[in-house]
């Protein structure tokens, strides 16, 4: 009895060994590590200090950490960092002292050749010598928030599934009648879902929904170069370019082009619907790639006690 339990776990060894080198030799497909975030914010240490004192003998900086966790590289002009919650004169500054920009680009995350992820820059925006000048008549709890816009691109991908015949049997190549699966680069703006069907002789329809996705809930998304403009006609507005590198596409509902253009998303998402045209004598699948241009707004927020000096 004991035999034929040792040749039972001795086969399970076997068979979880080969399952693993399995799991390890499987490519990885993706282009992109993915997630929802573009810059990760955050308070250095004691930046501010949970406590500090009136009457201007007790200065201190405000350190914005920012961290580019997703895969769009940005350029230092295109990010501005603004303090807000208190007034800057009361503390010794002017408005344009609670305005400021990195000192660096900021490069995006990305996977290597070989699959390993490197990660994106790191950098701190620093306020510094801030000091509360008046006298309180007593100690005051202030809120420091720190309002953080900068441009940002979302990349994905899927495959068309393009036939002579536009139907599906079994053993084709690919398959036109199911939601493929699509590739996003990290960023707050994803594409969901992508789906096709055939819309007549020698084209097909595809449909993909963009979604906005990410984890801060104080993430808003503007029109691209609009310095996140707080206004109507810029707000939840993106730029979208689908290319599958042949003639005949066409899409609607792109403020601007056939391929190209502006879209508002509403509720926080949008379908678009595309045509491609074409003639074919063989099955093949295409990549489509869709990328997606924004102004993305977050915000940082701590308590400040101001303590009254005896």
């Amino acid at each position: 009895m004991k035999y034929y339990i040792r040749i039972i776990l001795l086969l399970a060894l076997v068979l979880f060994i080969v399952g693993c080198e399995g799991e390890q030799a499987s490519p990885k497909i993706s282009p992109f590590i993915g997630g929802t975030t573009g810059l990760l914010l955050s308070f250095d240490k004691d930046a501010p200090p949970a406590e500090v004192y009136d009457g201007g003998d007790f200065p201190f900086d405000v350190v914005v950490k920012l961290k580019n966790e997703g895969e769009y590289s940005i350029a230092k002009e295109n990010i501005e960092v603004r303090l807000s919650g208190v007034d800057p004169r009361e503390f010794g500054k002017s408005e344009s002292d609670f305005i400021k920009r990195p000192d660096d680009d900021l490069d995006g995350t990305y996977k290597d050749s070989e699959g390993n992820r490197i990660e994106g820059t790191t950098t701190y925006v620093v306020f510094s010598g801030i000091n509360h000048n008046e006298e309180l008549i007593g100690n005051t709890q202030y809120t420091i928030r720190a309002d953080v816009c900068y441009n940002y691109a979302t990349r994905a991908n899927s495959m068309l599934c393009i036939k002579k015949s536009q139907t599906d049997k079994e053993g084709d190549i690919c398959k036109i009648y199911e939601e493929k699966r699509v590739y996003n680069s990290g960023g707050p703006v994803q594409v969901t879902s992508f789906t096709e069907t055939p819309r007549g002789s020698n084209k097909f329809n595809f449909n993909f929904k963009i979604e906005h996705r990410g984890f801060s809930p104080s993430g808003r998304i503007y029109e691209k170069d609009s310095n996140c403009e707080e206004t109507r006609a810029k707000e939840n507005r993106i730029y979208v370019t689908v290319d599958t590198k042949m003639s005949g596409l066409s899409c609607t509902g792109l403020d601007g082009g056939a391929t190209s253009g502006y879209v508002t998303l509403y509720g926080g998402e949008r379908t678009i619907t595309c045509t491609q045209e074409v003639q074919t004598g063989t099955d093949f699948e295409r990549p489509v790639n869709i990328n997606i241009e924004y102004d993305y707004k977050d915000d940082i927020s701590t308590i400040l006690l101001v303590k009254h000096s005896s």
